[in-house]
């Protein structure tokens, strides 16, 4: 509440673009503001990374807990164990995740933009990479070392946590400010309907039809195979571990992503930048757009 009084009474909006020292930019209509922004590479690639990110994110908030106290009881000693307490873990684990790698990632950006301009897509394109094999080692292993992959999934979280910070700033910087609050508001829609709202079902979907597919059949395990039939345990754990195996498919569909937003990048930057009120008309801001 207290900060909401804030907002409203203390804080003071400067106009749009004033920080670009430009206050009076000529606006375009909502319509002309999508078309622009779909035409924008370096957003919709960067926004189209994002969505892969919010998809795994959603996955592992939802049933991470599910896939390591399924795979604890599995092991020798742990058949007792209460869901809360892998709850309470994987929670711990997921929120110093999200503290260190969300810093982390702005202070990289910020280091290497310098030097490099590119660096930022990139980075978001290296977390991705990095994540994905942390985290399928991750799954593999969930039925037979619990510690070993507390380790994996942290850093495997503080790497696809890299990307968050850096994605906002891209969009502030390759979008002109008449038109970032419509961008904010796309990336926001496009990112969680197709990333976390629906990655939940989708991978909860996919782990009952592969329940049924396991049921009286064997399937190759890591290097072995397993007969599953009559085994309900196994069952409900190797079909929920091969549906998530997809997360780290879809991780590396998002690194493909940013590493075409850096080839853009630059470009789209130098686009927003150019949008001043001696060059912001409609037609001269239609034709730098491919």
């Amino acid at each position: 509440m207290l900060a909401v009084l804030m907002i409203l009474f203390v804080m003071e909006e400067p106009e749009r673009g004033q920080s670009e020292g430009f206050s009076h930019l000529t606006t375009t209509s909502w319509s002309e503001d999508i078309q622009l922004l779909i035409r924008n590479r370096s957003f919709m690639l960067s926004t189209a990374g994002f969505t892969c990110v919010a998809f795994v994110t959603g996955s592992l908030a939802w049933w991470g807990p599910q896939i390591m106290w399924t795979g604890l009881k599995m092991q020798k000693g742990h058949e007792n164990v209460e869901m809360n307490s892998v709850s309470l873990t994987f929670g711990i684990i997921a929120m110093a995740a999200g503290l260190i790698g969300v810093p982390l990632g702005s202070f990289m950006a910020q280091r290497l933009k310098v030097h490099y301009p590119k660096a930022d897509p990139l980075i978001c394109a290296g977390g991705l990479l990095i994540s994905a094999p942390l985290l399928f080692l991750g799954l593999a292993l969930a039925d037979k070392y619990h510690y070993l992959v507390l380790v994996l999934i942290f850093f495997g979280q503080v790497a696809l946590n890299l990307n968050w910070s850096i994605v906002a700033d891209i969009l502030l910087y390759v979008v002109s400010p008449t038109r970032r609050s419509t961008a904010e508001a796309f990336q926001i829609l496009i990112s969680h309907a197709f990333g976390d709202a629906g990655s939940p079902y989708l991978i909860g979907v996919i782990s009952e039809m592969l329940k049924k597919l396991f049921a009286n059949g064997t399937i190759p395990v890591l290097l072995a195979s397993v007969t599953l039939a009559g085994n309900k345990n196994q069952i409900d754990f190797h079909s929920l571990q091969y549906a998530l195996f997809i997360t780290s498919i879809v991780e590396v569909l998002g690194a493909v992503f940013f590493f075409f937003a850096a080839h853009n990048i630059v470009k789209d930057k130098e686009l927003a930048e150019t949008e001043t009120p001696a060059d912001n008309g409609q037609d001269n801001i239609q034709n730098n757009y491919p």
